[in-house]
């Protein structure tokens, strides 16, 4: 069995944790662990070379072009003064179109098809409202204004090569000019934290990462919690959110990380050790005034 270092994926980062998720799924039969070595590089385990790896990556994000891939969720924007109703690729839908998305991936499922309802569980619930009465996403929707969530997701699919990904993943230093989730700490641009305004500087993004972050979020569902939200791995509600994860060294499976994620690791020191846990790592979530998400600068907390 062959094991691939991913230089690329800082399991530290919040969006290299994601995209570290986001292998797991894409690529059959692999083992996925962390360095502890203070680097805290990915690694995975299984059956590929780095060009192999590159070219699996790469299928995937070729298959999802199909317009009915199960991830893909549009509704109608109802009319306003300023426009008319407009089809929108984003998570704050009127509660009644995300319960259709919601009950087509419950019917797929019972056909033996999980992955619709992987994708709409990792969405949003079906009894939590903003303060507007749309659908209230999962706390990892960072999107606004004209910034559409899945629209965005398409762009960035659509910009993958196979070259890109192997120098992603693999060698690092793969941001480029593009529209980003706002997954990376790098990627906060808000004023207030700068010396100039950054509007004219326009965005990076490194698509690869982006794309397994995507791909990784099925691992990390939402729950109602009443009539709120609760997404895995963030502590707190509101303008007070924070996410918090593990990293360990043994190598798991991709059906023993959903377990993993569920626990909270922060607070038994002895049993992470037993279990391989060497590090929790922590981002604070910060929304602006226009409705905008980012992670804070990460830190390793333990």
């Amino acid at each position: 069995m062959s094991r691939i270092q991913l230089v690329g994926i800082d399991g530290s980062n919040p969006l290299g944790f994601l995209a570290a998720m986001g292998l797991l799924r894409v690529v059959p039969g692999s083992k996925l662990g962390f360095s502890d070595d203070g680097s805290f590089q990915a690694f995975l385990d299984g059956h590929n070379t780095e060009k192999g790896l590159a070219s699996l990556v790469a299928k995937d994000a070729e298959a999802s072009a199909a317009p009915n891939v199960a991830w893909r969720f549009t509704y109608t924007k109802a009319a306003t003064k300023k426009q008319r109703e407009k089809p929108v690729a984003d998570l704050k839908p009127p509660p009644a179109d995300f319960k259709k998305f919601l009950a087509a991936g419950v019917e797929e499922w019972i056909s033996g098809n999980d992955e619709k309802a992987a994708y709409a569980a990792a969405y949003a619930t079906d009894v939590a409202v903003d303060g507007k009465g749309n659908t209230k996403p999962t706390a990892f929707h960072f999107t606004a204004a004209q910034q559409t969530f899945l629209g965005t997701v398409e762009g960035i699919r659509a910009s993958l090569t196979t070259e890109w990904i192997k120098k992603s993943l693999c060698n690092g230093h793969g941001k480029r000019r593009g529209s980003n989730l706002r997954w990376d700490p790098g990627a906060e641009r808000n004023w207030a934290l700068m010396a100039n305004d950054p509007g004219g500087d326009g965005t990076f993004v490194d698509a690869p990462l982006e794309w397994l972050a995507f791909r990784g979020l099925p691992l990390l569902p939402s729950f109602p919690s009443g009539m709120r939200i609760i997404t895995t791995g963030v502590f707190g509600r509101g303008d007070d959110m924070t996410f918090t994860w593990p990293l360990w060294t043994v190598p798991v499976s991709h059906r023993t990380i959903r377990s993993v994620l569920q626990i909270d690791w922060t607070r038994n020191a002895k049993e992470r050790l037993a279990r391989g846990v060497f590090a929790i790592c922590s981002s604070v979530i910060r929304r602006t005034s226009q409705g905008f998400g980012n992670f804070g600068p990460a830190s390793v907390i333990d």
